[in-house]
């Protein structure tokens, strides 16, 4: 398995690069990214910061099919979020959601003993939805990932669905949850370096 995994660490390595050079990569999980890749035992492959969003969903529900109205990495200003809906919902029949998501980071592990004491540091973290997502000859894939989530339909058939007063409530616990999905992360990355980084 050794050689296959460095090899497919060269590669991922150097998608990130790209993907850093394009402005592609969430600032706020670029620390914890650069802190597993040092590992020996691990790479990431693809990872979100968590985000709100408002988000345009066609017929099909397929995601790489749905476009983002707003987004945002940060906490949104509700001001602005209800500017942007206002300014969009007339436009379309599909249905537009509002989302918070959150973190979220894939992990290969060198092997299953190492994808192990990922996970535990994970679960100790209080990601507990985190697992293997499939074992390979050249590497185990993980999963890791938060909880905190909203996810609301606000407007469809050219109508708004909310009004301000809940708008602003969804933005406000969108925020909240945020917050305590970044702070599960920075409990990851401080964990990782207290039992991984020798």
């Amino acid at each position: 398995m050794g050689i296959c995994f460095y090899k497919l660490k060269e590669h991922h390595m150097r998608k990130l690069k790209e993907a850093l050079m394009r402005r592609e990569v969430d600032d706020p999980i670029l620390e914890l990214l650069n802190l597993i890749n040092s590992l020996d035992s691990y790479f990431t492959t693809s990872s979100c910061a968590g985000r709100i969003a408002l988000m345009k969903i066609p017929k099909s529900g397929k995601k790489n099919e749905a476009e983002f109205l707003f987004k945002t990495h940060y906490e949104a200003d509700f001001q602005i979020v209800w500017k942007v809906l206002n300014g969009v919902y007339e436009k379309y029949k599909e249905p537009i959601w509002f989302k918070q998501e959150p973190f979220i980071i894939h992990i290969a592990a060198k092997d299953i003993d190492s994808a192990i004491g990922m996970l535990e540091i994970a679960h100790l973290s209080g990601l507990k939805h985190s697992g293997i997502l499939y074992i390979s000859p050249d590497r185990v894939m993980l999963e890791v990932q938060s909880t905190e989530r909203v996810e609301t339909i606000i407007a469809k058939n050219r109508k708004l669905l909310v009004n301000e007063e809940y708008m602003a409530v969804l933005v406000e616990e969108a925020n909240k949850k945020l917050r305590r999905t970044r702070e599960k992360m920075h409990r990851f990355y401080k964990n990782i370096r207290k039992n991984l980084k020798y």
